[in-house]
C-alpha cells in the first residue's frame, strides 16, 4: 500500500497544539496514566456526533453523521485498516473473504464470508446487488450514486434507458458476487470499503417504504454492531451484533453515540467523564486536555476539506467574476487563525494535501490554483474588489458593493458559528466593501435550503473516502448532486470521467489538474479554505481507535481497559 503523507504527519505531530499520540491508550497527556493492561469487565464506549443523522437509508444519505452509524452497522465488501505503524493502509476481509480480477481489471469476483443479519437471515450476494442497483436506480434519487459510474452500463441504467438488471453487478450464487466495470478503474478497490458496496435487505426496505432508515426499528444490521435505540437529537445506542461473521474479534458490548451540536457541551461532557472521546481545536481546551492526567491526545491531517460554495443559479452568483472575488477575497491563513485556532492547514486547491494519484501527491504536483489567482491579481495591480466591480458591471448592478444583498448561510447556531459569521462579515467588508448578512440554522434546515436552492453562499466540509482526486472533483460533475451549486460543464465532466479510468498516474494527475483549474480559476464554482486536522482526545483506557483519515474500521477494534 502507498505510504501515508509523511510530510503532513510530521507537520501535525510537531504542531504546537498537539502532543504525542498512543493508540493503545497507554500514556496520559500530561500526568501519566493509572490504566492497566487488562480488559475491563464492562465493555462500553461513549462517543458522539455533532448532528442528527439525516437518514440511515444507506442509498439516500450524504452526511458524515449518517455514515458514522452505517459504518458500524453495515458490512461492506472490505474494510480499510491501518498497519501497526499507522503509516500505511491495508484492505482487510469484511463482507468478502477474498477477491480477484480478470487480467485487465474489468471483472472482479468477491467470495463472501458467511455472515448473517441481526434477525438471523443469511447475508447473500443478492443483498449487495440490490443495494448497488438501488443506488443507481434513478427512482431512488441517491445523492451519491454517481460514484458508481465506473460500473458497466451505469449511464444507461441511471438515465432510465436500461433496466437496473443491466448494471454491471450480479450474484453468481448466494456466496459469490461479480462486478463488471465499464473500463479498468485505478481506484476501484477504494470503493469497496466505503458506503457504496454495503448490502441492504430488499424486504425491509420495501416493508418500511419512505420511513426506512428514519427510526432504529426500520433497519437491520449485518455489521459489528446493531442499533437498538435512536432518541432523535439526543443519542443512538449500538450493541454488539452476535450474528456478525467476525463477532469473536469485536470486544465492545455497547456504544453510546451522543448527538451534541454545541461544541462547549461536548468538551464539558468529556472533561466531566461523561464521554470517552472528544474532538476540539479550541486553544484553551486543547491546552487543558494536553495536560490532563488520563487523557491521550491524537492528531493527524484529515482528508476533509472545509469550503464555501456558491449558488450559481442566484442572480448575483451567476457571475464568475463575482464568485472569484469571494474566493480571492478571503485570507486563508487569517481565517485559520481567527476561526480554527490555527489548527487547520490553509488550502489553496479543491483537492486536499492528503490525496494521491497512485504514488503522486496531487497537491504537490498540481500546485495551488487559488494562490495563482491571487498572484495574478497582484501582478496586474488589481484586487478582489476589482473582480467584484467587473462582475457587477456585467450584471448591471452598479458600482457600489455596499448595495448588494448577499446572505452567507451557516449550518450551526452555537458560539463557534457566531464567531465564524462575524469574521466573514468583517473580512468581506474589508476586501470587497459588502455588507454581508449571515443566516444561522441547524444542519437539517440548512441542507434542506441548500438542496432547494434557497441560498447564495453556503459553508460545509467534505471528507474524502477514496484516495484519489476523483473523490472530490467528481462532486462537481453533472452526475452529482452532492453539492448543490447548480453548475454543470460538459468539458469538466469529460476531463474528470476520462481521468478516472486512466491507469497512467502521471496522465491521470494532469487531467485532474486541468479539471481543478477549470473549476477554480476559470469558473470559481467553490472556495476551498482549509484541510481539517483531526485533533482528538481519548481517555487513556480506550485503545484500538484509528489514526489515519480514510480508515473504515469504525468502532470494531476499540477496547476498554481496566481503569
Amino acid at each position: 500500500m502507498k505510504r501515508y503523507l509523511a510530510l503532513f504527519l510530521a507537520l501535525v505531530m510537531c504542531f504546537s497544539l498537539a502532543a504525542c499520540s498512543n493508540e493503545t491508550g497507554g500514556g496520559g497527556g500530561g500526568g501519566g496514566s493509572k490504566t492497566g493492561t487488562e480488559l475491563a469487565s464492562e465493555q462500553k464506549y461513549v462517543t458522539y456526533i455533532s448532528s442528527e443523522p439525516m437518514t440511515l437509508d444507506l442509498n439516500r444519505r450524504s452526511d458524515t453523521y449518517s455514515s458514522t452509524i452505517l459504518t458500524n452497522i453495515l458490512e461492506g465488501l472490505t474494510r480499510l485498516d491501518e498497519n501497526d505503524a499507522h503509516d500505511a493502509y491495508e484492505y482487510v476481509p469484511a463482507g468478502a473473504k477474498s477477491w480477484s480480477s480478470n487480467e485487465d481489471g474489468t471483472v472482479w469476483t468477491f467470495e463472501l464470508n458467511e455472515n448473517y443479519w441481526d434477525d438471523g437471515q443469511k447475508v447473500t450476494a443478492d443483498d449487495y446487488v440490490y443495494s448497488v442497483r438501488r443506488y443507481v436506480d434513478p427512482n431512488t434519487g441517491s445523492p451519491l450514486g454517481y460514484r458508481l459510474a465506473c460500473l458497466k452500463n451505469y449511464e444507461g441504467v441511471n438515465s432510465g434507458e436500461l433496466p437496473v438488471e443491466e448494471l454491471g453487478i450480479r450474484a453468481v450464487d448466494e456466496d459469490t458476487l461479480e462486478i463488471t466495470l465499464e473500463a479498468p478503474t485505478p481506484y476501484f478497490m477504494d470503493l469497496t470499503h466505503g458506503m457504496l458496496f454495503r448490502p441492504q435487505r430488499q424486504d425491509i426496505v420495501e416493508q418500511h417504504g419512505d420511513k426506512y432508515g428514519a427510526e432504529a426499528d426500520t433497519v437491520v444490521s449485518n455489521g459489528p454492531f446493531k442499533i437498538t435505540s435512536w432518541t432523535h437529537n439526543s443519542e443512538i445506542t449500538l450493541v454488539k451484533n452476535d450474528k456478525y461473521w467476525d463477532a469473536d474479534n469485536v470486544t465492545l458490548d455497547e456504544v453510546t453515540v451522543k448527538i451534541i451540536a454545541d461544541a462547549n457541551t461536548s468538551v464539558n461532557a468529556f472533561a466531566n467523564g461523561e464521554m470517552d472521546y472528544v474532538s476540539t481545536t479550541t486553544v484553551e481546551w486543547v491546552e487543558r486536555f494536553n495536560n490532563t492526567e488520563g487523557v491521550v491526545p491524537v492528531s493527524y491531517p484529515s482528508s476533509t476539506l472545509t469550503y464555501s460554495f456558491f449558488n450559481t443559479q442566484d442572480e448575483i452568483f451567476s457571475n464568475a467574476n463575482i464568485r472569484k472575488a469571494f474566493i480571492t477575497g478571503i485570507d486563508r491563513v487569517e481565517i485559520n487563525d481567527m476561526c480554527f485556532g490555527g489548527a487547520r492547514i490553509p488550502t489553496y486547491g479543491w483537492v486536499v494535501p492528503t490525496l494521491y494519484c497512485g504514488d503522486i501527491n496531487f497537491r504537490e504536483f498540481a500546485g495551488d490554483p487559488v494562490q495563482d489567482m491571487i498572484d495574478e491579481l497582484e501582478a496586474e495591480g488589481t484586487t478582489p474588489k476589482d473582480l467584484l466591480l467587473k462582475g457587477m458591471e456585467e450584471l448591471g448592478l452598479g458600482d457600489d458593493p455596499s448595495t448588494l444583498d448577499i446572505t452567507f448561510s451557516l449550518a450551526g447556531t452555537d458560539d463557534w458559528f457566531r464567531t465564524l459569521g462575524e469574521y466573514l462579515q468583517q473580512a468581506y467588508k474589508k476586501t470587497l466593501g459588502i455588507n454581508l448578512e449571515i443566516s444561522f440554522s441547524e444542519w437539517g434546515i440548512f441542507i434542506d435550503n441548500v438542496e432547494k436552492g434557497n441560498y447564495q453562499i453556503g459553508f460545509m466540509a467534505w471528507g474524502a473516502s477514496v484516495n484519489d482526486p476523483y473523490d472530490v472533483l467528481s462532486l462537481h460533475t453533472s452526475q452529482s448532486n452532492a453539492i448543490y451549486t447548480g453548475w454543470a460543464n460538459e468539458e469538466y465532466d469529460a476531463l474528470v470521467n476520462e481521468a478516472s479510468v486512466t491507469l497512467d498516474d502521471q496522465k491521470r494527475a494532469e487531467m485532474y489538474k486541468q479539471a481543478e483549474d477549470m473549476l477554480l480559476k476559470e469558473y470559481g464554482v467553490a472556495n476551498p479554505l482549509a484541510t481539517s486536522v483531526n485533533t482528538l482526545f481519548y481517555k487513556d483506557y480506550v485503545k484500538g481507535y484509528g489514526m489515519m483519515p480514510l480508515s473504515t474500521m469504525g468502532y470494531k477494534n476499540i477496547q476498554i481497559l481496566e481503569h
